[in-house]
């Protein structure tokens, strides 16, 4: 009798990493076919759409997401128990055995889902909180997760896991019918080279130094440049864009940016298809850089800060360009060094596919997360 497996996420959007990853998680385990799977959502949305559509059975608890102001905390209060009381009843009554959360945003359920007596495996995928705040998640999870799994080597490292109880397994990459070199469009009538950044506006996301870098590459070439900012406005963070609007004024960017605004994550690939850099150049620790995986799918040239787990995404000077953050010039000289020799940029381009084929795959992916799970069920029969 196969296992079951409940996947509790707490968004229900599809246009950020964590529901995308958590996506291809769930139909890759349906695909293998191996465990019983299921889905958790806090309502319907895209995230359900998709899951269903790829075979997953979706069921509906609400509840409001933990975030950082009291107004948010005292609905989160109010609608915790009642949520935790139905999780409690849904994995007694499905008898389910894993229940696998899909981010540390998840933590205030994953007692629930321990009373309850189903083993739990705790998906880490960003890097939060400083000293005290990784302590006490790290804490949070010896007493309730059977297993961790981080999506790179420095999330594991950033919170202090061992070895013992956490597991690197690098995410799928992005889907290869969509993001592929070869639906590259050639548009013979417009050969301005293309620089794209792709990131909503928040101020940690690093528009600012995209901007700067931007303005220092136009003046140094004497040729037509496009600049691309695929990403818009987010609530709470409207200052920001403006403020970014009239910077990029202010640097003379005018007739050479374009600012997308928010667009569904299907269009990207076009977009892409139409630059020769990605510019990644975030003010965070990056947990490892879904876009940069994406970019390298599509053939384009990666030049990125080393924030985080980015570095664990290409190998540097062969197959991408990893630059220590603020260094502004750095940037500057690697873009416009893919800019204007081809070879090197043919070559750079070549060798980021054969690192996306080697360390990011479907196969791997589940792979991974399927040999944690056999070893949390070998782990209960020896008791």
């Amino acid at each position: 009798m196969k296992k079951k497996v409940c996947i509790f996420c707490s968004l229900s959007s599809f246009n950020t990493g964590m529901p995308i990853s958590t996506y291809k998680l769930a139909a890759g385990l349906v695909e293998n076919g191996r465990f019983d799977v299921c889905a958790v959502l806090p309502k319907e949305g895209e995230l359900s759409k998709r899951m269903r559509g790829a075979g997953v059975r979706v069921d509906v608890v609400p509840f409001r997401r933990l975030r950082g102001n009291l107004i948010s905390l005292m609905f989160f209060l109010l609608m915790y128990l009642p949520a935790g009381f139905r999780l409690y009843r849904y994995i007694k009554k499905n008898g389910i055995d894993i229940v696998h959360f899909s981010d540390i945003i998840d933590a205030p359920f994953y007692p629930i889902a321990k009373i309850a007596g189903a083993k739990i495996v705790a998906h880490v995928r960003v890097c939060a909180g400083g000293a005290a705040v990784r302590y006490l998640f790290r804490l949070w999870t010896t007493f309730f997760c059977s297993r961790i799994i981080t999506v790179s080597k420095f999330v594991k490292d950033y919170y202090g896991f061992d070895d013992k109880r956490a597991s690197v397994v690098y995410n799928p990459g992005p889907d290869r019918t969509i993001f592929a070199i070869d639906k590259r469009e050639q548009n013979a009538a417009d050969t301005t080279p293309t620089v794209l950044t792709v990131a909503s506006f928040r101020r940690d996301k690093g528009h600012h130094n995209f901007l700067k870098i931007a303005s220092k590459i136009k003046d140094r070439l004497n040729t037509p440049i496009k600049f691309v900012i695929a990403g818009g406005k987010v609530k709470g963070h409207e200052n920001y864009y403006r403020e970014m609007t009239v910077y990029a004024h202010s640097l003379g960017l005018d007739g050479s940016l374009t600012i997308t605004g928010n667009i569904p994550h299907e269009q990207i690939p076009s977009i892409m298809a139409e630059a020769a850099v990605l510019l990644h150049v975030p003010d965070w620790e990056e947990a490892l850089g879904g876009v940069i995986l994406e970019a390298m799918a599509m053939g384009v040239a990666i030049v990125a800060y080393d924030s985080g787990g980015v570095g664990e995404c290409f190998t540097n000077d062969n197959s991408g360009f990893l630059i220590g953050r603020g260094r502004i010039d750095d940037a500057v000289d690697k873009t416009v060094l893919l800019l204007t020799d081809n070879s090197l940029k043919d070559r750079i381009v070549s060798e980021a596919h054969k690192d996306l084929d080697a360390k990011f795959s479907m196969a791997r992916y589940i792979g991974g997360v399927e040999k944690i799970y056999d070893d949390i069920r070998r782990v209960r029969a020896l008791f």
